[in-house]
């Protein structure tokens, strides 16, 4: 059994009645995420949306929170993603929450 870090694939929907908390939410949930990605617990991560926006003045609809975990254990993602303040603005549906082991077969520097 191996006690080293592995990748997990996060993704949970957006409420469609969560979207203005969303935008006025999106600071602390990126404030609750950093320190995880300056230690490399979190790889990558950012909504899927409804469609790209045409202009800088389109709103943008998000559907799906994906974030890439390096982890120990499954349980250490759930622990942080619960914690995210998201969790606590309803943004999330977290009856919807996957985690997912995932092997990454192409990785390149962001």
């Amino acid at each position: 059994m191996s006690t080293g870090k592995h990748d997990y694939l996060v993704q949970v929907p957006i409420k469609s009645s969560a979207l203005q908390a969303w935008a006025s939410n999106r600071g602390a949930h990126i404030a609750h995420l950093k320190p995880y990605i300056l230690d490399g617990t979190i790889v990558f991560g950012g909504p899927t949306l409804a469609a790209h926006p045409k202009s800088s003045e389109d709103t943008i609809e998000v559907r799906t929170s994906v974030l890439l975990f390096q982890a120990s254990t499954e349980d250490e993602v759930r622990g942080i993603v619960e914690k995210n303040p998201f969790v606590d603005a309803g943004v999330w549906d977290m009856e919807k929450l996957v985690i997912a082991p995932f092997m990454c077969g192409v990785r390149t520097a962001m």
